[in-house]
């Protein structure tokens, strides 16, 4: 993660155009040398997207391939990023960050460079632009409809979605899938799991749910990256379905470090970008004071997950995400479960303190604090726990 760059984009005028396929090439133009290249074809709402070992000399590129020789012809829709005056120029890659998210338009009047095209087949060999994939592509889901069975969902993913946060996105994935497709006459329930979870973590509560109302829908991430991370792909992701489908109304119910992702991505979609379609947010058994088990592994573990970091008791991103109040804009309905055999010294749900789940700040900022003698996976199982999460969805439709 801290040796690559990542770079996004989307195709705005997508849906004019079919089989639309992105590319980066390193090009290093002094010498007319291709120092790097790659391909993928460009999923849902017109967005693909790369890893990069290199920040510099990378330009971004995109094509309908009209005439389905999976190649660049000219005279074919294309686009390059460019600068003001049309001339392609390398991307700027946030160096803090390391990445970048760009916008752009297909044109029949865009013609890409030859001598860069040539060059780059010639460096990877690859006469078609599947021929060039290399694998560092990542895969991002905006819409797609899942099945919960598929392997891309399973605890063994989830697992190395904590371990593995760098191969994760490139080897399964991230983005928003939904459970079936979109109905504008039903409220869509953003779901987002917590450490080392997977989506499957709400198979139960999904099966219980009204469908007549809600429509299910599930964030995939890799839960060992940094959560302000996370919470801002999240919140790209949200912003461009929102844009692409329109809908006046999101919910977001979270599990366990899941809670944490969705208030910094609530922060950033209705505090800073001033949104106003989420205005109810469930969070389940949430270590709003952080995890002593992360901050032992910050302190004393050779190789320490970045994700960590935040979860750690009294983390800067904890005091960031507790700091901007949501109360007024955004109902927060607080769930913690409290183990039936839990220690005396150090009430827990069997994983999180319920200290830590009743953090003061959070507690301050919820419209609705509820408790069930429960685990931390099982409360997820409870169909009085999914009674109450929808009691609470639904007052928001009758206040409406």
């Amino acid at each position: 993660m801290e040796k690559t760059s990542a770079i996004g984009v989307q195709v705005e005028n997508a849906d004019q155009y079919t089989e639309i396929y992105g590319a980066v090439v390193g090009w290093d133009r002094d010498h007319g040398k291709v120092l790097s290249y790659d391909a993928t074809r460009a999923g849902r709402l017109g967005i693909f997207a790369f890893f990069v070992e290199s920040a510099a000399n990378q330009y971004v590129m995109a094509f309908s391939d009209r005439n389905a020789n999976k190649r660049y012809d000219r005279g074919e829709p294309a686009w390059i990023h460019s600068d003001a005056a049309a001339n392609p120029v390398p991307v700027s890659i946030d160096q803090r960050q390391r990445k970048v998210f760009l916008r752009g338009r297909l044109s029949e009047k865009t013609v890409l460079p030859a001598a860069m095209i040539a060059a780059a087949q010639e460096f990877r060999g690859a006469r078609t632009v599947d021929e060039a994939m290399t694998g560092w592509r990542i895969p991002i889901a905006l819409g797609d409809i899942a099945d919960l069975d598929d392997p891309r969902f399973s605890s063994v993913r989830g697992e190395e979605g904590m371990w593995r946060p760098a191969s994760f996105p490139r080897d399964t994935g991230v983005g928003i899938y939904f459970l079936e497709p979109y109905d504008p006459a039903r409220v869509p329930v953003l779901f987002v799991y917590g450490i080392a979870g997977s989506p499957q973590d709400w198979r139960p509560f999904f099966s219980m749910m009204d469908r007549r109302k809600y429509q299910r829908w599930f964030l995939l991430y890799p839960t060992g990256r940094r959560l302000e991370d996370s919470a801002g792909a999240l919140n790209l992701g949200v912003e461009l379905l929102q844009a692409h489908l329109g809908f006046s109304r999101l919910h977001v119910v979270a599990h366990s470090m899941g809670g944490l992702v969705s208030r910094s991505f609530l922060i950033k979609n209705v505090l800073e970008d001033g949104n106003h379609y989420v205005t109810r947010f469930v969070s389940i058994s949430t270590p709003w004071g952080g995890h002593e088990a992360a901050s032992m592994g910050v302190r004393f573990s050779p190789a320490v997950v970045p994700s960590w970091r935040d979860m750690a008791s009294g983390s800067e991103f904890q005091k960031a995400i507790l700091s901007k109040p949501l109360r007024g804009k955004v109902d927060h309905l607080l769930i913690y479960g409290t183990h039936s055999s839990f220690s005396v010294v150090l009430p827990n749900d069997g994983t999180v303190s319920v200290a830590s789940e009743l953090a003061a700040a959070a507690r301050a900022d919820a419209a609705e604090i509820v408790a069930f003698d429960a685990d931390h996976a099982g409360i997820l199982s409870l169909p009085e726990v999914v009674r109450t999460v929808e009691a609470f969805l639904g007052r928001e439709q009758q206040r409406r």
